[in-house]
């Protein structure tokens, strides 16, 4: 269920790149512009997104909530890092655009009424206003940093990936999402077989843990059947020869680590 949670979030998210593309760049497009019935029209063209961009968002949220819980993100900083720095580029956004956007659509449509209650100059003086590049470094920056929490999920000083359960009698590791097992060394013991748990906590997801003698992966030493999660199943791995040795996901090779035998 946790992967259909992830795609609503991003069905959500493209729908709001599409609609706010729209505003962008009618936002980027004015400062071009000296037709006040031009200016008119970008500015309905881009008013005519806002209520799907809304939609969107809505979408998104709903999505990344769910997500949040099913994935157990929100005991980890990145998650809360990433709407901090949502909601601050969405009100610097609206704040500086929306009261440009209403200025301005007030003189074009003053002009194009043909009143006289504004100048030419005024009209050219917003226009002319580096506010739009601004309001487009902002949205471009904050974009960038919310991918890049989402990708890295950095700790950020709390949280970090959720605890993996040590049995007493086998050694264990887990797969929380397609990223990174845990822990990502594995110490064996030397020339006896092993007990190996596999906590697979990826909901709806299929990982398993495959030994080779290198990071190559061509000569394979164990492989583990495919686990959907959340699933544990303990793995028979064979006596192994003391040395270092590569182990990793057959479907997600880069989930990977390595191995001490000794």
């Amino acid at each position: 269920m946790h992967r259909w949670w992830v795609f609503l979030h991003i069905a959500g998210a493209f729908g709001f790149l599409m609609a706010h593309g729209v505003s962008a760049y009618v936002t980027l497009r004015l400062p071009k512009e000296r037709d006040p019935a031009r200016v008119s029209q970008l500015l309905e063209l881009s008013a005519s997104s806002v209520g799907f961009m809304w939609n969107s968002i809505g979408i998104l949220l709903i999505g990344g909530i769910a997500a949040g819980f099913t994935g157990q993100f929100w005991g980890q900083g990145w998650i809360w890092a990433a709407i901090v720095v949502l909601v601050l580029v969405m009100a610097a956004m609206y704040a500086m655009g929306t009261t440009w956007a209403k200025r301005l659509r007030t003189i074009s449509g003053a002009m194009v009424g043909g009143t006289e209650a504004v100048s030419r100059s005024q009209f050219e003086e917003i226009l002319r206003s580096k506010r739009p590049y601004t309001i487009a470094a902002i949205g471009f920056v904050g974009l960038l940093v919310i991918l890049w929490l989402m990708i890295f999920k950095p700790t950020l000083g709390f949280g970090g990936v959720p605890e993996c359960p040590v049995g007493t009698a086998t050694i264990t590791v887990c797969a929380f999402d397609d990223q990174a097992f845990v822990p990502d060394v594995l110490r064996l013991p030397a020339n006896e077989p092993v007990e190996l748990a596999f906590d697979n906590r990826d909901g709806g997801v299929q990982h398993n843990v495959a030994i080779y003698r290198d990071d190559s992966a061509e000569e394979s030493l164990f492989v583990g059947d495919l686990i959907a999660g959340a699933e544990t199943v303990t793995y028979d791995v064979p006596a192994l020869d003391p040395g270092a040795y590569y182990f990793r996901c057959d479907v997600h090779p880069q989930m990977d680590g390595s191995v001490e035998v000794a």
